[in-house]
């Protein structure tokens, strides 16, 4: 078959799978139109960091969608240094394994140390950007002496832990969250169909077109949702609001503040907050996508651990393109602007972060960044 016979969208074909691909590509080219319309006014970073998400959405999509067929579903990876997207949290380790809708599952494993588990079971997102979820976190479920624990995922409810799934759920989250990865162990689990024995059959035409016609509606979505989320917030720059959720993977068991920020050069944000009583908290940085910036190699989140406070528990942060020479700062990593979220995680409430753009100072008389208006140490 000819490249031309594969792309064109005016020709009918016999096969699910042709017709499901060029609808596959139209969302591709709606999706990326939508990155392609910043080119003029953003930006040269958002662009090319905007077409990563587009690829990262589709590949991680239709593996799930993929998967959601089988059955024998399997926790991967949802979040890699590379592949990230609905403001991942670098603290957080994200599990994903892709259902079937309404059948019966077992995961089972051990808890480890880590500040917090929960596993979510989500349904499909609409073309708002909106999934139902029901959530089960390690403070209702029944661990052994030794953190062993095992819960059921059926339609029907079954004694012990138990999380209901029905036709529209589509796939389930583990969620670990850590303040010391070096110190923390983490937790082990598995998931399986139980009663399942059959192998898998093959990705034929009709799997592969229903796989292919999911990933397309996801991947718009996607796209919208970001787009629509900027467009909200960086109107009213560098100030904070709280939000129930962000993106179709939310958490219940968390509280957010998100900012967006644009800073000229040789600006800096200082935030000035109060974390509440809670399990977790953390602030990170991300792109113009809701992708964590680079904290592999750069210092671009802090976490209850690793933030320094002041005696009077408040935490100063300073978010900069350069090193301003304070404790708390957070590296931009090339940005000019792009957004500020916390996270409290089953917390007595959310804190609101006081918010000051200044100008960087070099380090003379122990001044690291000087206000607009006036001085600040």
């Amino acid at each position: 078959m000819s490249r031309c016979e594969l792309t064109a969208t005016d020709r009918p074909h016999p096969l699910e799978s042709v017709a499901a691909w060029r609808e596959l590509l139209d969302a591709l080219a709606e999706a990326g139109g939508t990155v392609a319309d910043l080119a003029d006014g953003a930006p040269a970073v958002d662009v090319a960091e905007g077409f990563g998400y587009i690829l990262n959405v589709l590949t991680d999509q239709f593996e799930r969608a993929a998967l959601r067929r089988s059955r024998h579903p399997v926790f991967l990876p949802g979040v890699t240094p590379v592949r990230k997207f609905f403001f991942d949290n670098p603290d957080t380790d994200y599990g994903i394994a892709a259902l079937g809708g309404a059948r019966r599952y077992r995961i089972w494993g051990n808890r480890g140390t880590s500040a917090y588990l929960a596993f979510c079971v989500y349904s499909a997102m609409n073309r708002d950007g909106e999934t139902r979820l029901v959530n089960l976190s390690d403070r209702d479920i029944g661990f052994s002496p030794g953190g062993d624990f095992e819960v059921i995922l059926s339609p029907e409810e079954v004694p012990g832990d138990w999380l209901r799934v029905d036709a529209d759920s589509r796939a389930v989250i583990a969620r670990e969250y850590f303040l010391d990865r070096e110190t923390e162990v983490p937790a082990e689990y598995r998931i399986e169909a139980v009663d399942e024995t059959a192998p898998d059959p093959p990705l034929d035409d009709h799997g592969f077109a229903r796989a292919a016609r999911a990933t397309a509606t996801f991947v718009q979505a996607a796209a919208k949702l970001a787009a629509q989320r900027v467009e909200t917030m960086r109107a009213t720059p560098n100030r904070f609001v709280e939000t129930g959720g962000h993106g179709p993977y939310r958490t219940p068991d968390n509280d957010y503040v998100v900012c967006w920020y644009r800073l000229d050069e040789g600006e800096a944000l200082v935030i000035d907050v109060r974390p509440p009583e809670c399990r977790y908290w953390g602030v990170h940085l991300a792109n113009r996508w809701g992708q964590s910036l680079d904290h592999r190699t750069r210092r671009t989140s802090l976490n209850a651990r690793t933030a320094v406070a002041g005696p009077d528990g408040n935490v100063r942060v300073v978010v900069a393109g350069t090193d301003p020479g304070l404790p708390n700062w957070l590296d931009t990593a090339g940005h000019s602007e792009g957004w500020v979220l916390f996270r409290w995680l089953l917390a007595d409430g959310a804190a609101m972060p006081a918010v000051e753009r200044v100008r960087l100072a070099g380090p003379r008389d122990g001044q690291a960044a000087a206000p607009r208006t006036g001085g600040v140490s």
